[in-house]
């Protein structure tokens, strides 16, 4: 599994109609809370306002999930800094910050957390390998495998741990993020749910949020694609830049398979001690 060449390839190819959201999901999603709207991060979005399932409800104004913030606008970074964040936290590769340098308020902490830095299969933002399997009807492949290794990879694992850690210690919001903002961001997100008891579906919802946000921006790179005669079918391209429940599900499934559950993986895999998640339950839930 070539992770970072999945990861980048947003950064040259983004279109194609979303996977819509399944009707049962939809009927929930007014838990969500209200996002901000940036014109260059379409994936910018809070991460609470969600309901637990004991019960409890997700606080707002906490941490904000987002695709690439390096196409940000003046208007844009106003509202950013509008938010008085502590952090941006940056979880793409050496090559994708190299390529496309965030754009940071001023006075806000810029911290790195390379999710993908022990893939040694990555070639580093070398797309040949990547867009052959692409061009082969591979994609859904490669992003299956890309969860797994959200799970499994040192880096990965000690990435999303200090990330829990920052927002801990943080008194102002965090902002973390990756290239589109759904998968590294996306498991990111779905660890942090699932710790503060959110259910499956209420962490699948949030994952597949990512599609509708994204639909405009990818639409409209579809049309460069198709505009440079790419030998790509739009088929072949369609899974890797959307997300679909299969990939987060692999995350899942290697949960299981390597800790034997989610507890054990956030203690074992993450290094959390009962007080650091304690105090994230403490930090975001209000009954």
């Amino acid at each position: 599994m070539r992770l970072a060449n999945a990861f980048a390839l947003g950064l040259f190819i983004s279109g194609c109609s979303p996977a819509p959201m399944p009707p049962a999901l939809q009927a929930h999603a007014k838990q969500a809370a209200p996002s901000l709207r940036l014109a260059g991060a379409p994936n910018f979005r809070d991460i609470g306002g969600y309901e637990t399932e004991n019960g409890g409800k997700v606080r707002t104004g906490i941490a904000y999930r987002s695709d690439q913030i390096n196409l940000l606008g003046d208007a844009d970074l106003a509202a950013l800094d509008a938010l008085h964040p502590a952090a941006v936290v940056d979880l793409r590769t050496a090559t994708e910050r190299q390529r496309e340098p965030d754009r940071v308020p001023p006075g806000v902490d810029y911290v790195v957390l390379d999710v993908a830095a022990d893939s040694t299969e990555s070639l580093g933002g070398d797309m040949r390998l990547a867009m052959t399997q692409i061009a082969q009807g591979q994609g859904e492949a490669l992003l299956v495998a890309a969860n797994r290794e959200f799970v499994t990879l040192p880096s990965a694992r000690q990435s999303y741990a200090g990330l829990i850690r920052l927002i801990l210690s943080s008194k102002r919001p965090v902002i973390f993020h990756c290239t589109a903002g759904k998968d590294r961001t996306g498991w990111a997100t779905a660890i942090i749910l699932t710790l503060l008891g959110a259910t499956r579906e209420t962490v699948l919802q949030d994952y597949l949020l990512s599609n509708e946000r994204l639909a405009a921006k990818n639409a409209s790179t579809l049309s460069a694609v198709a505009a440079s005669q790419s030998n790509i079918p739009p088929a072949y391209l369609e899974p890797v830049l959307t997300v679909k429940a299969k990939y987060i599900e692999a995350a899942f499934f290697e949960v299981d398979r390597t800790y034997g559950s989610f507890d054990k993986y956030a203690r074992d895999g993450l290094g959390l001690s009962e007080e650091e998640i304690q105090g994230l339950r403490e930090k975001f839930l209000s009954s």
